[in-house]
């Protein structure tokens, strides 16, 4: 179930911010590759996987380029996964 979770809200990430052509390059680069490199990564921990994600999608936050929208959605993306992790560390 988990899983589910975390692959729905990588595809919403994906949709919302790497196919925004508003957002700058270097973002949707760095967002994709922060969702391919630890959040899909199955091998490391679930609490891992979360948090390295949310490092690399609050250090998108602070571009000074992005757009306003994409960088609420962000925080709102950032939000849902610390939900995910902190439901997870309550079943465990």
């Amino acid at each position: 179930m988990v899983e589910e979770l975390i692959s729905t809200l990588s595809k919403e990430i994906r949709t919302s911010i790497t196919e925004d052509t508003s957002v700058p390059r270097n973002v949707r680069t760095n967002v994709v590759t922060g969702l391919e490199t630890y959040l899909l990564n199955e091998k490391d921990d679930l609490d891992l996987r979360i948090y390295s994600t949310i490092s690399v999608l609050e250090e998108q936050i602070n571009d000074s380029n992005i757009p306003q929208h994409a960088r609420t959605r962000l925080f709102e993306f950032i939000r849902d996964l610390e939900e995910i992790v902190s439901k997870w560390q309550n079943k465990a």
